[in-house]
Formats: structure tokens, C-alpha cells, sequence
């Protein structure tokens, strides 16, 4: 087998074989159509599932899938027109494949990333019936809106790269066919996205999560000012104090900080650590902050897909930092939004320093 060869990409479907039902996206979109009651054309509300560089196989893209469902606490349908149910959202993983391979096939150690041409693939199969119809045709701008406003993504670690990777490719497909650059900037900020312990940040509306006690992030994700400074502060004064923070990184990110999701392990990279179970609680028995991080993604996750059901637009960061504080309560340290706060005046000053007067 060669390097890359091919990659897995499912839907979690209670119904099947290990509540897995393989798609193809080198063929087909995995994107699907559902008229509405006014007969337009919308895309059905999609959780696109992406974990870090170990999700080799269909298994781990179906793990990531139902850390999704968990979260959220989703459910087969027990009444009829009942809203908000597994049949009403559909919840995409995608494995990477293995980057190397042995003779006997995947190593079970290797990572995994995507191709350039799986990239392409994936993008066209995920966003391109958001801009066009089945006669290629691009769509109008307020069903593209729409459209894009379906799309959620859960990810963690690699898998926000491959967030970017895939937004920035159908990014620059509408902007090839001809599709306005103001339609295509307001499409993809539609986008939303919620991801734990992140290699980078994605640049699009959403929660991360970042885990100090994370051993493969130290540090925290790329593109991430703020708390690139906060955390580098913490590890040079020798971490006092633990509890949460979430404030705005940007315009359009919202960054939680937990100092301790457990009490004994020492590493907390791990997505599994914010699992729930079918009665809605954490599965992890060692916590500390970890049930009310959960909750705050489960929380955040459930608000965006809402929206989306509704085809309504997602919160805005203002919103979102709110709803994230309420949930976070006594868990917030007011030391550590205070050393935010301070590091956010300092950049605004060198900002007006730098400008033209």
C-alpha cells in the first residue's frame, strides 16, 4: 500500500454495521439536498467530524462522530415530526489514512494526514452543492448563505488544519468560478466551528478549547496571540492557579483555557476526555474542570446547530463568550482574566504605536 493511498469518510448511522455507513466523496457529494417547506433547496445540517493525525481508519473518523452526538446529547426520534433528532442531523467523519506502512499494512503507531488531492476532493464533495445547483449553475447568494450556515465542524488537533485546508479549497473554488469575493468572505464566515485542544486556529466563527495540561500542544494552538502570551507567561512563572478563562482571540474566536480537565493524568490531548455517555454524563471519572468543559462544548455545539436548523445566523462572539461564561460559573479564575485583559491593552497600544497619526 502506498503512502496516502486512500482515506475513510462515513456517516454515523445508528441503523448499520458499527453505526458506521461508508460515503464516497471521489464520486459523489456527501453533501445531500433537502427541500424545505417553501420548496427551496437546502443543504440538510452537517457536523463534519475531524480528529488529530491518529485517526487513521473509519473506526476513529466514527469515534470523532460520536464524541459529536455526545456532546450534544442527540437521540434517535420516539415521535413523529419530532425536531432535532438523529434524523434531521447528519454527523460526517473523516480518517486519514496512514502516512506509513509496514508490510503487513497500517502501522497502528503512524500519523496520518491528507493529500492535496484529497483536499480537492473532499471540498468539492462537501461545499460544492452549497454554491451550485445540479446543473452548475451558482446558486443565489442568499441560498448560498443558507447553505453555508449548515455546515458545523468538531474537530481536534490535526483535524482543525484540515478545517482550514478544506474551507480555504472551496474558498478559492467560488472564487474561480466567478462567484463575487464579498459573497464568497460572508459564505465561509457562516461556517462554524467548535474544536478541542486545536493545532491551529481556525479562522471562522467558533469555540477551541485549549487544555494546558496538553503534551503535544504545549503551548497552546498557532495563530492564537493572546494565548500564546498567557500561556508562555504561565509557564515561566510556574502555573499558579487553576480554574478556566474564555475571553475573544479575535473577532470571531472565542478561546477557553482549562488548567486541569483531571486531577491525576498528565497528559490531556486527548478529545476522549470531554465524551459523554447516553444520559448525559461525562464519561471520564477523574475530573475536576473537565464535566464543565464538556458541557460548555456540548452547550456551544447544540446553540450553533440550532441556528442552523432554524436558518438562522449563528451567535456572533459576543454571544458566544457569554454563553461559555454562564457555563464555565465558579470555575472562572478573575486572576487569569485579568492577565488576559492586561495582554490585550498591550497589544492595542503597539497596534496605535504602529499607526500612521
Amino acid at each position: 500500500m502506498g503512502i496516502n493511498e486512500h482515506y475513510y469518510v462515513g456517516e454515523r448511522d445508528l441503523h448499520e454495521e458499527n453505526h458506521w455507513k461508508p460515503l464516497d466523496a471521489k464520486n459523489t457529494h456527501i453533501t445531500n439536498i433537502k427541500p424545505n417547506d417553501n420548496n427551496h433547496e437546502l443543504i440538510r445540517t452537517k457536523v463534519i467530524c475531524l480528529g488529530g493525525n491518529l485517526s487513521l481508519k473509519a473506526k476513529n473518523a466514527n469515534y470523532m462522530c460520536k464524541i459529536a452526538q455526545s456532546l450534544i446529547g442527540i437521540k434517535e426520534p420516539k415521535f413523529q415530526n419530532e425536531i432535532a433528532t438523529t434524523k434531521d442531523i447528519d454527523f460526517v467523519g473523516i480518517g486519514y489514512g496512514s502516512n506509513y506502512t509496514d508490510i503487513e499494512g497500517f502501522d497502528e503507531e503512524s500519523t496520518g494526514s491528507l493529500t492535496e488531492e484529497e483536499v480537492t476532493e473532499l471540498a468539492k464533495s462537501i461545499f460544492e452543492p452549497c454554491y451550485l445547483d445540479e446543473n452548475a449553475n451558482i446558486r443565489p447568494k442568499a441560498q448560498i448563505l443558507k447553505n453555508f450556515n449548515r455546515i458545523t465542524f468538531f474537530s481536534h488537533c490535526y483535524g482543525a488544519r484540515v478545517v482550514v485546508f478544506l474551507t480555504h479549497k472551496a474558498y478559492h473554488n467560488m472564487l474561480d468560478l466567478g462567484i463575487d469575493k464579498q459573497i464568497a468572505d460572508e459564505a465561509v464566515n457562516r461556517i462554524f466551528s467548535v474544536t478541542y485542544a486545536p493545532a491551529v486556529a481556525i479562522p471562522y466563527p467558533g469555540l477551541q478549547i485549549i487544555p494546558e495540561k496538553d503534551k503535544t500542544l504545549i503551548g497552546g494552538p498557532l495563530f492564537s496571540p493572546v494565548s500564546d502570551e498567557f500561556l508562555f507567561d504561565r509557564f515561566e512563572n510556574g502555573r499558579f492557579g487553576t480554574g478556566t478563562v474564555a475571553y475573544k482571540e479575535n473577532d470571531n474566536l472565542v478561546s477557553l483555557i482549562v488548567t486541569h480537565m483531571t486531577k491525576n493524568k498528565r497528559d490531556e490531548h486527548p478529545v476522549g476526555y470531554v465524551e459523554r455517555d447516553q444520559h448525559w454524563q461525562l464519561l471520564e471519572k477523574d475530573n475536576i474542570f473537565g464535566d464543565t468543559i464538556s458541557q460548555t462544548m456540548g452547550a456551544i455545539l447544540a446553540t450553533a446547530i440550532a441556528c442552523s436548523l432554524k436558518n438562522q445566523p449563528r451567535p456572533n462572539s459576543d454571544v458566544i463568550l457569554q454563553e461559555v461564561k454562564t457555563m464555565l460559573g465558579e470555575s472562572q479564575n478573575n486572576t487569569f482574566m485579568n492577565q488576559i485583559d492586561q495582554i490585550k491593552a498591550k497589544s492595542n497600544i503597539k497596534h496605535d504605536n504602529g499607526k500612521e497619526l
